[in-house]
């Protein structure tokens, strides 16, 4: 009997960038080889084992409980198979992702200037003179334009506030994708660095950034600077932000035992895995996913707003993780997520 075919994932090609991966447990449509080309897809490096460089675990159905506790143990971050998968599926990060990526390929399509090169083959008298004025044009009234991620990249310029730095991005750009803002910040004179470390001289705040991020910034003494400031000095037009769903937290249960949970957001001082121990000792299941099967999603910090889009239109029941283990009288604790390496 033949192999069962993979289900092919498109993935954006800076999901994972810098992120040494390893995964465990079973991915459903995948076998553990093109699970990880998936992951290689979205620009990550696969390790062979559980060690010190391992940054991102990624857990499938049925892992293995000594891998999830050594993987505390080395600090490393856990996340499901499914919750990869929203953060990099093309379309998979903001609810205008997959319009952006249209947009982007209808400007492709559309774009006069390489059809007006061809012509000027012909007739350049007659077709140089406007590939010359819609240019001109562009440059005069940007506003004008109803794809700013297309036309920002013809007018990124040197920048003083960037030029010779070495920046990092965190949080989301509207109307940009992530790959896109490293372009016009290169073209503008900075290095992008592939991770928040010693060398990072300017961080670039977008929209809902992470709090632990932001508190390991501060730790860093990092210099900090709003998008939209950068986009003022660059002359780009800034993308209004989306709609993002509004989900009201209900109140949080005296017991849970025996119901199906999701968590979404980040749980402060825990890594999702921990989180999952510290409900399920209360006699909590979790899905892996947005399913009917779940009773009632725990809503953590910033949860994504794909997720709280198909939790209104689910009407699933939600309350604050925070309210929860009040509620449930839980000592948490709150771990820390990573534990300080020796240098």
């Amino acid at each position: 009997m033949p192999p069962k075919k993979s289900v092919a994932i498109p993935v954006r090609s800076d999901g994972l960038a810098g992120e040494k991966v390893i995964v465990t447990g079973e991915v459903k449509g995948q076998t553990r080889s093109s699970a990880a080309q998936v992951l290689k897809d979205a620009g990550a490096t696969i390790e062979k084992s559980l060690n010190k460089k391992v940054t991102l675990l990624v857990v499938g159905e049925k892992p293995g409980e000594e891998k999830l506790a050594k993987a505390e143990d080395l600090g490393c971050k856990v996340v499901t198979w499914d919750e990869v998968m929203d953060d990099i599926k093309k379309g998979g990060n903001d609810d205008d992702a997959e319009e952006t990526e249209d947009e982007e390929e209808e400007s492709e399509v559309e774009k006069p200037k390489p059809k007006s090169t061809k012509a000027t083959q012909k007739s350049t008298a007659k077709t140089a003179p406007k590939a010359a004025t819609k240019t001109a044009s562009a440059k005069a009234a940007p506003k004008s334009s109803a794809k700013p991620a297309a036309k920002s990249k013809t007018q990124s310029k040197s920048s003083v506030l960037l030029d010779g730095k070495t920046v990092i991005v965190t949080g989301t750009v509207p109307g940009h994708e992530r790959k896109e803002v490293s372009s016009i910040l290169e073209d503008a004179g900075a290095t992008v660095a592939k991770s928040l470390n010693k060398s990072v001289e300017l961080v670039i705040i977008g929209v809902k950034p992470g709090p632990d991020k932001l508190k390991k910034i501060n730790d860093m003494g990092i210099e900090t600077i709003e998008w939209d400031q950068v986009a003022d000095e660059l002359g780009l037009e800034v993308a209004p932000q989306v709609k993002i769903a509004e989900v009201k937290p209900g109140k949080a249960p005296g017991s849970i035992d025996g119901m199906t949970l999701l968590i979404t957001g980040e749980i402060d001082g825990h890594t999702r895995s921990s989180a999952q121990k510290v409900l399920a000792k209360e006699g909590a299941k979790f899905a892996k996913s947005l399913t009917n099967a779940v009773e009632m999603v725990v809503l953590g910090v910033n949860p994504g707003p794909d997720k709280l889009e198909s939790i209104k239109k689910k009407g699933i029941e939600t309350c604050n993780w925070d309210d929860l283990v009040k509620e449930l009288g839980i000592e948490d604790g709150a771990p820390p997520k990573k534990k300080a390496r020796k240098s």
